[in-house]
């Protein structure tokens, strides 16, 4: 198990990639990512892909090629290279806007990690997106938004500008755009919920 964190850049929207790898961490460029790597001067521990959006196989050792005809995109592929390496940590850039459906896919890996046990969250500008199953703290944020993974969940909020106990549906659009009053505490009483902050 590696106490480190595992950052995957993606090739959807650009976005800063403003983290800092420290000692223990791995960076894996997922296909396309691999150009955002390179403007921002970041070393990929690892590219991986069938590399149809790089447009082309990039040299090196540390490259893992997969056949364009598979059952998971390349985000998930970087992940499950993440995980046989021992992360429990992973943090995704540049994995939401352009395509819809990639960002929808990215989500559900959000869901599969967080039902493995492990810590995931989407970074873009402006925006983080996180999968909660127990207790979460919001500050720093203009607005939180609480999405139900399945049909409902039960959620209470607290030190926020809609705080109480409700019951999120995913018909509904109750849970978009709350705002934190200092630090706001989100508790899951029953299910699964994505919150999507944004500054």
């Amino acid at each position: 198990m590696s106490k480190g964190v595992c950052y995957i850049i993606g090739a959807g929207e650009k976005c800063k990639l403003s983290f800092v790898k420290n000692d223990g961490d791995f960076v894996i460029a997922a296909d396309g990512g691999l150009a955002y790597c390179r403007e921002a001067k970041i070393e990929p521990d690892t590219i991986i892909g069938d590399f149809d959006s790089f447009g082309s196989v990039p040299d090196g050792k540390e490259v893992i090629r997969l056949n364009p005809i598979k059952d998971v995109t390349d985000t998930f592929a970087a992940v499950e290279e993440g995980l046989k390496r021992g992360y429990e940590d992973f943090r995704f850039y540049c994995c939401t806007g352009g395509r819809l459906s990639h960002t929808v896919s990215n989500i559900a890996t959000l869901r599969f990690l967080s039902s493995k046990g492990k810590t995931a969250k989407l970074v873009s500008d402006g925006m983080t997106a996180e999968i909660c199953t127990s207790r979460a703290e919001i500050a720093d944020c203009r607005y939180f938004s609480l999405f139900p993974c399945d049909e409902s969940a039960e959620v209470e909020i607290k030190n926020a500008a809609y705080s109480g106990v409700f019951t999120l549906d995913c018909r509904s659009s109750l849970g978009v755009s709350n705002a934190p009053a200092g630090k706001a505490e989100v508790t899951v009483n029953r299910g699964e919920v994505l919150i999507i902050t944004e500054f």
